[in-house]
């Protein structure tokens, strides 16, 4: 594979004017050359080191393409020197390689170094940097730990060189943590044992600021306008980067950075910390913006959870043939295919509603198993203000499959734990049953895999059923894969397991991977339960694409939307409702079937607010 025409061209002529006499060395062919940097989001794909490659080779000296790995995200342990030595040195003959593949002549390859800085004394001792020259065409950071990396390297002779050679233009690129230290202000984790689930909560991110003259920063010469975060769909990282962008709104006095989450083995060009383009590898990366259209911002909740509207968001898959797409980071503007894509003006948000419903409907993105019991109490209230009105003291379970016994005994459970003392009697979708819905007091609809809720739809008899329990009962809760069912989408695909919820949550982010089937349109919009523990944020994007005239619903573990008759929708619960609004936006596939997206908006919301 070459580098791309554009590029060959620049190489070229900057290799003819070396060879002429042009007064090249030392670097001068980059002097009036825009900084590069290429955040990687995680591993070391070959097409995301080809992709550094190029950069680092675009206005490159030569004759080689000259470029130095620092390992210093490694760890710093004495024991394990010889061993992190021998492990960067593969990845350094890695990077080494995979430039060779995509140089085009006048070069005649390319030539990877490592640096040996593993610890602070490292990063101290001039000598150990002194490989970071005046040729030096591009840095690669490895990944590991940014914290770890940084305290390596923050205000030493070796992030000076760095520094030194970044401003001579050499480009800089880095994978994971070589990543997240490519911005100044930096997410160094979550707090104590908080993760992808807690991402939307106040303070459930490490950040480091980097304007405090500590050592708790990215690199110093690192973007000042973006926030890159990493492994980004992989590890379901929005709401980390969601709540970060509001907590960096209100520590540099109302303006947030822009954030830049850039997924697994994909990798985006920063341009003289102005321009966002030329994604590369297997995914996309996306761009979050709270500034454009005056996000709003407060926490809510037991949890303190962000709430937010009017998130304008992006995702950037490499560019199909004629229509390149671009962000400027200063205007927070986006171009395609050479056109400015103007912001959108916002309409109302629609609730989710139920139409022809007599009862309260609970709307759960998975009530049962997790910490919280609020969402199943206020049920069991709503069901024993029913039977005081005159209704039976029952609860039907209508359960998609009598597989789902686990879970039916757990929700009946969870049902007598918050001090429903009436019957509870379950009809299985593949068992007879002489169990009426009519004249109990709730209806609860469970749905524990997306296969058998499929099944359980194509039975004509059991979706009348859950139709006219819905329509009619006076309190019904849906939870899990029948809230889904009850939209106007359902996704059908496999919920993810142990082993593969990180290749799921990249697939997420693919057109059509959630194998969509109509849902029994009860419910306004589509609805994805479990949004974060299994994130499931894809899904959304996946939805807007498919469905563009309606809102999608993201909801929470241990968490609700509950709609009372006449629509009035209201949080209920621990965790947030996130509503992605593709109605004024661009989708597209890229060439490697990731998700494209300009001008899309998120909106998010806490326990007790009304949604829409």
């Amino acid at each position: 594979m070459a580098i791309s025409r554009a590029r060959a061209a620049r190489v070229l002529a900057l290799a003819t004017a070396a060879a002429c006499g042009a007064g090249l060395a030392g670097g001068a062919a980059r002097a009036d050359a825009p900084t590069t940097m290429t955040p990687i989001g995680g591993g070391y794909a070959l097409e995301t080191l080809q992709g550094f490659g190029r950069a680092a080779a675009d206005g490159a000296s030569g004759p080689t393409v000259d470029i130095v790995v620092i390992p210093s995200s490694y760890g710093d342990a004495p024991a394990d020197r010889e061993e992190n030595l021998a492990l960067a040195q593969e990845r350094t003959d890695q990077v080494d390689a995979a430039c060779d593949e995509v140089v085009a002549a006048p070069f005649t390859g390319c030539t990877a170094v490592l640096a040996p800085l593993l610890d602070r004394a490292d990063a101290e001792d001039p000598a150990n940097s002194a490989s970071i020259t005046e040729q030096t065409d591009g840095l690669f950071i490895l990944g590991g730990d940014q914290g770890l990396a940084m305290s390596i390297l923050a205000d030493s002779p070796a992030e000076a060189a760095m520094q030194a050679a970044f401003e001579r233009g050499a480009a800089v690129g880095g994978t994971s943590a070589g990543a997240a230290v490519e911005s100044r202000t930096m997410i160094n984790g979550y707090v104590g044992d908080l993760g992808p689930w807690d991402g939307l909560r106040q303070g459930s991110s490490l950040i480091w600021w980097g304007d405090d003259g500590d050592r708790e920063r990215g690199l110093t010469f690192g973007s000042e306008r973006a926030i890159f975060d990493q492994h980004f769909y992989q590890r379901g990282r929005f709401g980390r980067l969601l709540s970060t962008l509001a907590t960096s709104d209100e520590h540099f006095g109302g303006v947030s950075k822009v954030g830049v989450g850039v997924d697994y083995a994909t990798g985006i060009e920063n341009t003289g910390d102005r321009t966002l383009s030329d994604v590369f590898g297997a995914s996309s990366a996306a761009v979050l913006d709270l500034e454009s259209l005056s996000s709003p911002i407060s926490w809510v909740g037991p949890n303190k959870v962000l709430s937010t509207r009017n998130v304008l968001t992006h995702l950037l898959p490499p560019n199909s043939e004629g229509s390149a797409t671009a962000y400027d980071l200063a205007t927070r503007a986006v171009t395609r295919a050479g056109v400015a894509v103007p912001a959108p003006t916002p309409a109302a948000l629609p609730a989710p509603a139920v139409p022809g419903a007599t009862g309260t409907v609970y709307l759960g993105g998975d009530v049962v198993g997790g910490a919280s019991s609020t969402v199943v109490s206020r049920f069991v209230t709503d069901a024993q203000a029913a039977v005081a009105a005159g209704a039976q003291a029952r609860v039907v379970v209508l359960a998609a499959s009598s597989k789902d016994k686990k879970a039916t005994k757990a929700y009946t459970k969870a049902l007598k734990a918050t001090g429903w003392t009436g019957k509870v009697e379950v009809v299985e979708q593949d068992k007879k049953s002489k169990v009426v819905t009519s004249g109990a007091a709730g209806t609860l609809l469970v749905g524990e895999t997306p296969a058998s809720v499929a099944t359980a739809l194509a039975d004509p008899a059991f979706a009348a059923l859950v139709r006219s329990a819905v329509l009619t009962a006076p309190v019904v809760l849906a939870d899990r894969h029948l809230t889904a069912a009850l939209g106007t989408w359902f996704s059908t695909k496999a919920d993810p397991t142990d082993e593969n919820y990180e290749d799921e949550a990249i697939a997420n982010f693919r057109t059509g991977d959630g194998q969509w089937q109509r849902g029994l349109g009860l419910v306004t919009g589509s609805l994805v339960p479990s949004l974060t523990l299994d994130y499931r944020w894809g899904k959304l994007f996946d939805l807007g694409q498919l469905a563009p005239e309606q809102v999608a619903w993201g909801i929470d573990e241990d968490t609700a939307v509950r709609v009372v008759p006449g629509g009035e929708a209201t949080v209920l619960g621990d965790g947030s409702v996130v509503a992605l609004d593709p109605r004024s936006a661009q989708f597209w596939t890229g060439p490697n079937g990731a998700i494209g997206a300009v001008n899309v908006l998120l909106d998010t919301f806490g326990a007790g607010e009304n949604v829409g």
